[in-house]
């Protein structure tokens, strides 16, 4: 090939991954469904042959590298089968065809003679180095937001890559989208250049996340709605986007349709590996995405990703139940949290052998919410043997019900979240007074049990009536204790005392007929059948 072709060929605006839509008047949907085909038919086998050449010693070009995959560079600007970010993939719209850029340091067809400044305009400003406005099929709304240093990094280690003469075919788009200056309206209407300014009241994490979802990683392309205009709707970023037949799901923290239930361990593991049991498994684009990109980062870095989504604005979809729906899982998480997490874990795994796992299981995703919400409300027997505490006096009915819809829809459960503060009361008025009482038992100041208290403390409605009424309880109060002692070898007195009481007291509470000091009075003398069972305490 002679000096005067290499002549003829000039380096060329940069492209995104097919992912990302066009943003142009017109029908971008289409051109964002054949963008996002490419991703689809390039499998590993293609990867493969197209693997990134080992990175440099020179700390510069590493931190170069590691940023370019965390931009996921190589995706777009390798075609398939070719060398890396040589160029030349063809991207077809309705408009025509681009064929993205060759970037590797060739100065005739790639970017070898770009100097720092031109290198900086196109990422920043959107402005290619002889050529005007770029298309925005390239993301620079996106990396717009990263540091000078970032992008001359990606530079570094592009220049660092044998120059490879690939000479891109010309673009083929059709009249006006041929002409770049009839960007410029769009440019007005939908750009504004600027680098990521941290927040000083948030912490150096949720920042670091910030600016890895919003700048180099520029996830809001794929995963936000947009206009008729192609734009992204800024009020619904993160909210989920179609690309072709594949859907970039809300990835916002909202509760019900985003990631807002799942844990920071859950996204770590999805994003760092493609697969995570409550999350699924990557595949299409997104799939791409983890293979190119997304493994490369460290876990600091995921991590610091799964902390700003999570704590970022939900994006759901709106109407007055699905408001009410949220909030009532946002709490019902903070009550799993500290009352049941310690147990079955803040992922639903349980304990294997011990405590049962709520994600996956069939009692927990029943047709119904009844077994969930009863199993909160007064306890039950594991399989293990160990008992469960009901937390019929520590919680309210819409407590539970909060914590029973919750655990119906968290960690890939897929459960309606349908339980009622009625459905409790109903469940709550057939129940055996339990350990933890009731709300009369809460009104009459009853202890609750702690964590000295011997669990499996708990008594049937014949107890309760025997509790509350004149007969002599001395025998039952001895064959409780009895069993109390069988159940858990050597307890501590002040755990058996702590718990009878506990469990009596909200029979007494329930005393219909009784008054208050009536009450106080019979407690006192159930009391003292305990103390005297027990030497330590008589």
């Amino acid at each position: 090939m002679t000096k005067s072709t290499r002549a003829e060929r000039q380096p060329v605006a940069s492209t995104t991954r097919p992912g990302n839509p066009v943003r142009l008047p017109g029908d971008w949907r289409r051109w964002l469904s054949a963008a996002a085909a490419l991703l689809a038919v390039i499998g590993n086998a293609a990867v493969a042959q197209t693997s990134v050449p080992p990175a440099a010693t020179d700390p510069i070009v590493a931190a170069g590298l590691y940023m370019e995959r965390a931009s996921d560079c190589m995706a777009c600007h390798t075609r398939q089968g070719g060398t890396p970010f040589a160029g030349g993939r063809a991207i077809g719209t309705p408009f025509g065809t681009l064929y993205s850029t060759n970037i590797t340091p060739d100065p005739d067809t790639g970017i070898g003679s770009w100097t720092d400044d031109q290198f900086y305009a196109a990422l920043h400003d959107g402005i290619g180095h002889g050529l005007g406005y770029l298309y925005p099929v390239m993301p620079y709304t996106s990396y717009t937001r990263m540091t000078r240093e970032d992008v001359l990094g990606i530079k570094a280690y592009l220049f660092s890559l044998r120059p490879v003469f690939s000479a891109r075919p010309p673009n083929g788009l059709s009249f006006p989208f041929d002409i770049r200056d009839s960007l410029i309206a769009w440019r007005e209407l939908f750009f504004s250049p600027g680098t990521f300014v941290a927040n000083p009241s948030r912490s150096a994490e949720w920042n670091r996340g910030a600016y890895l979802v919003e700048g180099p990683g520029h996830c809001g392309e794929c995963h936000s709605p947009r206009d008729l205009l192609g734009a992204t709707e800024t009020s619904a970023s993160l909210s989920g986007g179609q690309v072709q037949q594949w859907v970039a799901p809300n990835i916002s923290s909202d509760p019900l349709s985003g990631i807002g239930l799942r844990s920071i361990a859950d996204i770590v593991t999805f994003l760092h590996t493609g697969t995570d049991k409550p999350l699924g498994e990557a595949f299409g684009p997104m799939g791409e995405v983890v293979h190119d990109s997304l493994r490369y980062l460290t876990e600091p870095d995921i991590a610091a990703i799964a902390v700003f989504l999570k704590d970022g604005p939900d994006r759901p979809e709106t109407g007055p139940a699905a408001d009410a729906t949220r909030a009532s899982l946002r709490h019902g998480r903070a009550l799993y949290v500290q009352n049941c997490a310690q147990c079955h874990q803040d992922n639903g795994g349980g304990i294997q052998g011990v405590f049962p796992n709520l994600a996956g299981n069939a009692a927990v995703t029943a047709d119904r919410p009844d077994d969930v919400a009863a199993a909160v409300l007064n306890g039950l027997v594991a399989p293990s043997g160990l008992r469960m505490p009901g937390f019929a006096g520590a919680l309210t009915d819409l407590d539970i019900a909060d914590i029973a819809n919750y655990v119906r829809v968290s960690w890939g459960n897929k459960a309606a979240p349908d339980a009622s503060m009625q459905l409790v009361a109903g469940i709550r008025a057939l129940s055996p007074v339990g350990i933890a009482g009731s709300e009369a038992a809460r009104a009459f100041d009853c202890p609750k049990v702690g964590g000295a208290a011997v669990p499996g403390a708990l008594i049937g409605s014949a107890d309760a009536q025997l509790f509350a009424g004149s007969d002599d309880a001395t025998n039952r109060i001895q064959e409780i204790l009895s069993q109390l002692r069988q159940q858990q070898p050597k307890p501590a007195d002040g755990s058996l005392v702590n718990s009878m009481i506990a469990a009596m007291c909200p029979a007494v509470a329930n005393s219909s007929g009784l008054s208050n000091q009536e009450k106080r009075a019979r407690l006192m003398q159930l009391s003292r059948i305990v103390l005297e069972d027990i030497p330590g305490h008589r």
